[in-house]
């Protein structure tokens, strides 16, 4: 080898070694990283370039976003669950604080411990009455809990100023103490506000690596993470550790949250947690919930991306939306490679319960057959009656019910059986409302040909945001998708950016004559309209359940390694979910823009995503009868003419309450009560059942199997004064003797 090709080879190891290094690895990645960023940033505005001041105030939200980031990665540590509440549990203290500050004019300083003392008790109620209370419960059970809890605050956080008496609150950045102190980065001007964010900062992060690695509880924390069980086991209190964390959690979103009031203000009387939320999310998967060091690294390149995106279009949309391909280039650049500690939690994270079907001894049963017969036509009878029994006004909600069941019918084969967590699923079904409206609107295209148009693009978008899913395992899935909803709500629906692909006054979207025959125009007509899509949704999940893609994607869920061992493809497996599943829901969408016949971005709204995964996990995230019930049960209480006490059923206190007493949905009952009227008539036909023989008789056994134990304690022991009992004649010498017990 030449000597320049020596030199060439050593300087190349070289590199690679310090950038694999353990120390000088981070800190070269973090500068090739903002370089990288800045250079992306120079080549996007090269005929406006970003000022310094602009890039300095970004980095300084990003510190607060990372702040938000931290307590997210201390939950996931602790629980295995992506708490997306994180933004609420500290926004209302800072609301809380913020008040104080405007309404009863308490100093900043006595209002900063104010936030944060509160938070924590925040975060102790929510670890208390919540958290513990689904601690045996699947991961996806309590991640959904954690949405409730988000829903409860949002309100909380709206009502405060109500609460406390503030008919107008001024919502200007309040003075603090370093108001005064000022000094500019062109073209902004700071305060020394700024630097009480950046100090907060390093306070944080120096904190939290010293609690870390000097304390017994940060030692414990870091135990317990990694396998709770065996945690356990070595003694170390688990839900003690538990309520700590979550309390620091509430503490750190508070204070990120509270810190930027007097930089940017506070919108007083509106929820923040999702934009915020979004952020730190981003923060935190880039870190893959586990490195401070690089959360806080995101967090900054996270501020910077969006005060630029802002100071360049005067848009906050955009950033929003720049977020989507932000994570999936970072989700797609990261290994899949899982520690066992943090596999087997998502193993529980993924597991649901499953309801068996009619028992093969059963199945043919005359009585069973009428039975489901007659269930059947009861509750086609319902449905069809439906819109003769109700006002005009439910007539028209009880064809958004159904487009909401239709996408729940979605939810089930993406979450209830491949494990895949959706949290953006309304935003594929704001894909088909685009595309078939746009159709509809602009081409007059066929209903039918605009519907499949529809379908097959929420499959291909489907597809897209789920690639992250076939590379790496866990929820990451989760914060994607929430991207993808927020991104078609704020930019994709967005008149400003595509006004030429949706409906407007001038075209409206028209419901057609079908076959030139059967009009769609009335509420009635339409409704049946939404109920053969139904049908035809049900049918096709069915089909799938029963094929051998559905086979697999369960056993892809429920042990992926297992499954792959015996060859199934895995990757195959999501991918058909992930399209069957969009189809249906953009398919929905396309019916709701022709029931609405106009396409608004606030009828895309994220929220309504969650609620529809609230909808699935209430009805039993794995059943679709459990998934018709809850969206029947959520839709009447929401639409119905019930008082406000009733209306909170369908509120986060509802979904709570719910999922406490029943964990596994509404499908619990509903098959409970099947599997009572199936014993009766194994009963009367003297069939034995063991499945439903082992579910009545599982208490008298385990009450039987508890007698005879404490009967062979109490026995007395074989000595040589009781030996003659052996010898008794109303003994049977071969019956079995009791063992002596010592």
């Amino acid at each position: 080898m030449a000597p320049a090709e020596k030199l060439r080879a050593g300087g190349v190891g070289l590199a690679q070694d310090l950038w694999r290094g353990r120390r000088s690895g981070p800190p070269l990645k973090l500068v090739v990283g903002f370089g990288a960023l800045l250079v992306a940033l120079r080549i996007l505005f090269r005929n406006n370039p970003v000022p310094a001041g602009t890039i300095v105030f970004g980095a300084l939200l990003g510190l607060l976003y990372a702040m938000v980031a931290f307590g997210l990665i201390l939950i996931y540590r602790a629980n295995r669950i992506i708490n997306f509440a994180q933004a609420e549990i500290g926004a209302v203290p800072a609301v809380f604080a913020v008040l104080l500050i405007k309404v009863d004019h308490v100093p900043y300083l006595v209002a900063l411990p104010v936030a944060i003392g509160s938070a924590l008790v925040g975060g102790l109620l929510v670890e208390v009455v919540i958290v513990r209370r689904f601690a045996k419960a699947p991961r996806l059970v309590l991640s959904v809990a954690t949405i409730g809890v988000a829903l409860i605050l949002a309100v909380v956080q709206t009502l405060l100023p109500h609460w406390m008496g503030a008919k107008f609150v001024d919502v200007t950045p309040p003075k603090t103490p370093f108001s005064g102190f000022r000094f500019t980065i062109k073209p902004v001007i700071f305060n020394g506000d700024a630097l009480v964010i950046l100090l907060g900062a390093v306070l944080v992060v120096v904190g939290l690596t010293l609690f870390f690695r000097l304390t017994d509880v940060g030692i414990a924390v870091r135990a317990s993470a990694e396998n709770a069980d065996r945690a356990t086991l070595l003694g170390i209190s688990v839900k003690r550790l538990s309520t700590i964390v979550w309390m620091i959690a509430a503490a750190l979103s508070a204070l990120g949250v509270f810190l930027r009031v007097p930089v940017i203000g506070l919108p007083i009387g509106a929820d923040i947690g999702p934009s915020v939320l979004l952020y730190a999310l981003a923060a935190a998967v880039i870190a893959r919930m586990e490195s401070f060091p690089v959360a806080l690294a995101a967090g900054v390149a996270i501020g910077i991306t969006e005060n630029s995106m802002y100071a360049f279009s005067r848009d906050p949309n955009i950033a929003q939306a720049v977020m989507l391909p932000i994570l999936l280039v970072a989700m797609l650049a990261q290994r899949g490679k899982l520690s066992r500690g943090q596999d087997s939690g998502l193993s529980s994270f993924r597991q649901a319960t499953e309801f068996r079907p009619i028992p093969p001894e059963l199945r043919n049963l005359p009585e069973v057959q009428w039975a489901r017969l007659a269930l059947a036509v009861a509750a086609g009878a319902a449905l069809l009656a439906l819109p003769y029994m109700v006002a005009l006004k439910q007539q028209i909600l009880a064809s958004v019910i159904v487009i909401y069941a239709i996408v729940a019918v979605s939810l089930v084969i993406l979450t209830g059986w491949a494990g895949q967590i959706s949290l953006g699923q309304w935003g594929f079904s704001g894909v088909g409302a685009l595309v078939a409206g746009g159709m509809a609107a602009h081409l007059h295209a066929d209903f039918f040909v605009t519907l499949l148009a529809a379908g097959l693009a929420g499959s291909a978008a489907s597809l897209v945001i789920g690639l992250p899913a076939l590379r790496i395992q866990g929820l990451y899935l989760a914060v994607s998708t929430l991207a993808f909803a927020l991104a078609v709500q704020v930019y994709l629906l967005n008149p400003t950016y595509f006004h030429r692909f949706l409906p407007n006054d001038a075209q409206a979207i028209e419901r057609p004559l079908l076959y030139g025959r059967y009009s769609i125009e009335g509420p009635r007509a339409y409704y049946y309209v939404t109920l053969v899509f139904l049908a035809l949704a049900l049918g096709s999940a069915r089909a799938v359940r029963r094929s051998r893609a559905g086979r697999v994607m369960v056993a892809a869920r429920d042990n992926e390694r297992g499954a792959q061992s015996y060859g199934v493809s895995v990757a195959g497996a999501r991918i058909a979910a992930f399209a069957i599943s969009g189809f249906w829901a953009a398919v929905a969408g396309g019916l709701f823009a022709y029931q609405q016949k106009v396409v608004e971005p606030g009828s895309f709204d994220y929220s309504i995503s969650l609620q529809l995964l609230l909808i699935v996990v209430i009805g039993g995230v794995t059943s679709l009868p459990g998934a018709l019930l809850a969206a029947a049960y959520i839709g009447a209480l929401k639409y119905g003419n019930f008082s406000p006490n009733v209306q909170v059923l369908a509120s986060g206190v509802g979904v709570l309450i719910l999922l406490m007493i029943l964990r596994g949905g509404l499908a619990q009952v509903f098959y409970g009560i099947r599997d009572a009227a199936l014993r009766t008539f194994a009963d009367r036909r003297h069939i034995v059942v063991p499945s439903l023989l082992a579910d009545a008789r599982a208490p008298d056994a385990v009450a039987d199997e508890q007698r005879a134990v404490d009967a062979l304690v109490e026995a007395p022991a074989l000595t040589s004064e009781n030996a003659h009992l052996l010898d008794d004649g109303e003994h049977d010498p071969g019956a079995a003797q009791p063992v002596p017990v010592r």
